[in-house]
């Protein structure tokens, strides 16, 4: 029991698993964190945005610590980009970001899960 007990601790403590939609609003260069579950093995997830520039915005994310850069506008073909998390399976999991607004230097954005009946996602203060 104490095992068990000292092995959930720090979930409990340190994070909370999100529901689907997720929306979050960050400032410039403010870093929001996750960790994603998926079967045995664990993938860092982590999102900032650095430029706002004539209706576009920069996004800087790495997954499984490979960094990577999209435009964003809020427009529909580019308003939005995926984060696959296993590519093996006929419907694999991914995650969908969504970029929905920008107002006084805070940019929202709406994370959704696709397929993702096997995964969990934590998100770290």
């Amino acid at each position: 029991m104490n095992k068990f007990f000292f092995f959930l601790l720090p979930v409990f403590l340190f994070g909370f698993f999100i529901r689907f939609p997720y929306e979050i609003s960050l400032k410039k260069d403010q870093t929001v964190k996750f960790k994603v579950y998926y079967l045995k093995y664990t993938y860092p997830f982590e999102m900032r945005w650095t430029l706002y520039k004539n209706g576009y915005i920069v996004v800087l994310y790495k997954f499984n610590n490979f960094p990577r850069q999209v435009m964003l506008t809020k427009n529909y073909p580019l308003d939005s980009f995926k984060v696959e998390i296993a590519k093996f399976p006929l419907f694999y999991p991914y995650l969908f970001i969504k970029f929905v607004d920008f107002n006084d230097k805070i940019a929202t954005f709406k994370i959704f899960l696709y397929n993702g009946k096997s995964v969990r996602v934590e998100e770290i203060k």
